[in-house]
């Protein structure tokens, strides 16, 4: 079951290559930081967040 549109799966795409940009650029601890990107490609691509399906949200237009 989809939860996440269009413009929602743009944005995580977008935060998420961002984030993972950051990984080159961060030194020590704060280098594994940027791996939250990896969750939010994740999500995009699958169209499927566990934490809208959890709080019953849902940003995907579906057509009757």
């Amino acid at each position: 079951m989809k939860n996440v549109g269009k413009f929602d799966q743009i944005f995580r795409v977008v935060a998420g290559l961002a984030f993972l940009s950051l990984f080159f650029f961060l030194e020590g601890g704060l280098q594994y930081l940027a791996l939250i990107g990896v969750p939010l490609l994740y999500t995009a691509l699958t169209q499927q967040c566990f934490l809208y399906r959890l709080f019953g949200m849902n940003s995907c237009k579906v057509k009757s």
